[in-house]
């Protein structure tokens, strides 16, 4: 899974908040500056193979944000074949880096991300799970935790 569908998971996953008064988009852009998210995926129990992955999103106070994410695979072989006892492993690392901020739009509010390239996406901001600090959805965990952001 990439990190606009982690990103997409992590913030569609609740209520989402609609605009009030003018200082809700200051004050959740606040609550957001300085924050990590933290995204742990790993593959079923259920399933002979396995997969795991970690990824930190920092959204730092200067409108920046760094992702890194690093993931791990084991396939093991055809059950009663020569290559049974065979496995495939794997392992990968990325780093990214853009531009984030907190829009409005009819009401609702929104996280606009820019990549490296200047490709823009836009993600519904539920509120319920940023201040809860931790959730789940389906095989992911993920832990927003607000001040822990590294950010030089």
């Amino acid at each position: 899974m990439n990190f606009y569908n982690l990103l997409l998971f992590a913030f569609l996953s609740g209520t989402c908040i609609n605009a009030k008064a003018q200082g809700d988009l200051e004050q959740l852009t606040n609550h957001i500056n300085g924050s990590q998210l933290v995204m742990y995926s790993e593959s079923s129990y259920l399933s002979d193979n396995s997969a795991s992955a970690i990824t930190y999103v920092d959204f730092c106070p200067n409108g920046k944000y760094s992702y890194s994410y690093d993931g791990s695979f084991t396939v093991k072989g055809t059950k009663h074949t020569s290559n049974e006892n065979n496995r495939a492993y794997g392992a990968g690392v990325a780093e990214n880096q853009g531009d984030w901020k907190v829009v409005e739009h009819q009401n609702s509010y929104y996280l606009e991300i820019t990549d490296y390239v200047g490709a823009k996406s836009y993600y519904p901001i539920y509120v319920q799970n940023l201040l809860a600090g931790k959730w789940k959805h389906g095989n992911t965990t993920y832990v927003f935790s607000a001040g822990t952001g590294r950010c030089n």
